[in-house]
């Protein structure tokens, strides 16, 4: 598992051409204000996970900039962005136990909106590779927390790498997921999250038919091109985040990522590339992601 404190060349490069993309973003409104218009709204979707108690502080830290900069906002929104207002949405996916005693608080003292997507069969467990297991929040714990600043997505029910799964498998961790979940918590759950980022056009129209509203990627596109937008885009933060990355971040400035994704994709499956990798790319395409990452607990074994 990649350490997203860790400094590599490839992150200061990412965030080298983020901040140039920024500068021209700056460059261009004000243009149009100096034209005498109003630059478009944008809103950016922040994908968090764990927040743990050593880590609090910068959390913090963190949500008092989304402050400052930017106006938070539920992800359930059915509006535009306004004219002019960058907006941020703040998600947690996993649903650990350490959003409950650390983020949370942190939400609530500055009137932030979130959602978390929760994993059914996680509930009570412990998630994660082995070396970084943690636990996630029981559905005691869930119905426990205040509705009001509080959204609860679905995020299947085993965290699958649903492209990889048969379409009747997908549909189950899709409906079941959602369909068990509201019944635990008595509300409409119309949000869902891909775990592992994993999604493909038909997966989409699976959740359109499972019967979610909106759901939400890894791919790190500004959010709400329109109001009605089905699947919507997400950039991952971490409290490690250094604070101009973070800055850069909730600007929208890392959404040219998802098309050096794409050319890296063209390139690593042409002709020239598999011959120039050889046998090393064979061994990476064959490699498969976890189906499931849940630690039963002792009594869930033995029940």
């Amino acid at each position: 598992m990649k350490d997203p404190a860790a400094v590599s060349w490839g992150r200061i490069l990412r965030c080298g051409i983020s901040l140039g993309a920024y500068s021209f973003t700056v460059a261009y409104e004000f243009l149009i204000r100096i034209l005498g218009g109003k630059p478009k709204g944008s809103c950016v979707i922040l994908n968090y996970h764990s927040i743990p108690i050593e880590e609090r502080v910068k959390f913090a830290r963190q949500l008092d900039i989304v402050v400052r900069r930017a106006t938070p906002i539920a992800i359930d929104m059915e509006t535009m962005p306004a004219p002019g207002v960058r907006s941020v949405g703040i998600t947690f996916d996993d649903g650990f136990e350490n959003f409950m005693s650390q983020a949370f608080p942190e939400l609530e003292r500055r009137n932030i909106p979130s959602t978390v997507f929760v994993i059914l069969d996680a509930l009570g467990n412990e998630f994660g590779t082995p070396d970084l297991l943690e636990r996630v929040m029981s559905p005691e714990q869930l119905r426990a927390i205040p509705e009001k600043l509080v959204t609860f997505g679905s995020h299947t029910l085993t965290h699958p790498f649903l492209p990889s799964l048969q379409e009747q498998d997908a549909f189950k961790e899709l409906l079941e997921s959602r369909v068990q979940l509201e019944k635990m918590l008595n509300r409409r759950v119309v949000l869902f999250s891909f775990p592992f980022g994993g999604f493909t056009e038909a997966l989409v129209k699976l959740c359109h038919q499972a019967g979610y509203d909106r759901v939400f990627t890894t791919l790190p596109y500004l959010a709400f091109a329109n109001a009605k937008e089905f699947a919507v885009g997400r950039i991952r933060v971490d409290t490690t985040d250094w604070p101009l990355e973070f800055r850069l971040k909730i600007a929208g400035a890392y959404r040219w990522l998802p098309w050096a994704f794409a050319f890296k994709k063209r390139l690593l499956n042409s002709r020239i590339a598999a011959s120039a990798l050889g046998s090393r790319h064979k061994e990476s395409a064959g490699q498969r992601v976890p189906h499931s990452l849940i630690r039963k607990s002792a009594s869930d074994l033995t029940a």
